[in-house]
């Protein structure tokens, strides 16, 4: 018997209320934290058991026609009462047929799609490998040209040709010739500036 909440004693429905505060009821919604750490729990309590691993959903087929139509409907189906649920069933496959049949031309679609992108990548890796290829070929004859430049004007820094030396030796024969002129020059001297005042004022 349960005791009224007058004397200062909770109720034996409040008290038991209490009591399973604490305790999480199984019944309840599961939040999703508490139903991976259920199924975590499960998985942990038999390590050797093997784990069946559920296939994909299986792939929609249209149903094949049938041989006889019993029930062949014109346009005015579905207006009387008798054949309603007949005409809905019918128009439910009709729409069910039709969007299996779009799926599958997406799929189809999204195959040929990525067949066609990938033979587009294969071709383009292609021609980046043959440029590569000829950019390389390219880049040598170069270098080997720019080598054989450069130690051909080694060559001729480190030992000079005979036209040089030729051409050499008359240019260095005409300078020697030319300081000797200057040397022999002699320039007159000028009278003295005093001399030519006081011949001035003689006269």
């Amino acid at each position: 018997m349960s005791l009224s909440p007058s004397n200062g004693e909770p109720s034996s429905s409040r008290h038991s209320a209490e009591l399973t505060m604490g305790v999480p009821n199984k019944k309840g919604k599961l939040s999703a934290h508490e139903r991976q750490a259920q199924a975590l729990s499960k998985l942990l309590a038999n390590p050797d058991k093997e784990i069946h691993i559920p296939s994909g959903p299986k792939e929609k087929t249209i149903r094949a026609p049938r041989d006889v139509m019993k029930n062949v409907t014109g346009s005015s189906a579905g207006a009387g009462s008798g054949e309603f649920h007949v005409y809905k069933q019918q128009r439910r496959r009709e729409f069910e047929r039709i969007q299996i049949m779009e799926e599958q031309n997406q799929k189809v679609g999204a195959e040929a799609l990525l067949t066609e992108q990938q033979e587009f990548d294969q071709k383009r890796a292609e021609t980046q490998r043959k440029d590569e290829a000829k950019t390389d070929k390219n880049r040598a004859k170069r270098e080997k040209k720019k080598l054989a430049a450069l130690k051909a004007q080694a060559a001729a820094k480190g030992k000079p040709s005979s036209a040089t030396l030729g051409t050499a030796e008359p240019q260095a024969k005409k300078q020697r010739l030319h300081n000797d002129d200057v040397e022999r020059i002699q320039f007159k001297q000028r009278p003295d500036s005093d001399d030519d005042d006081s011949n001035h004022s003689g006269s």
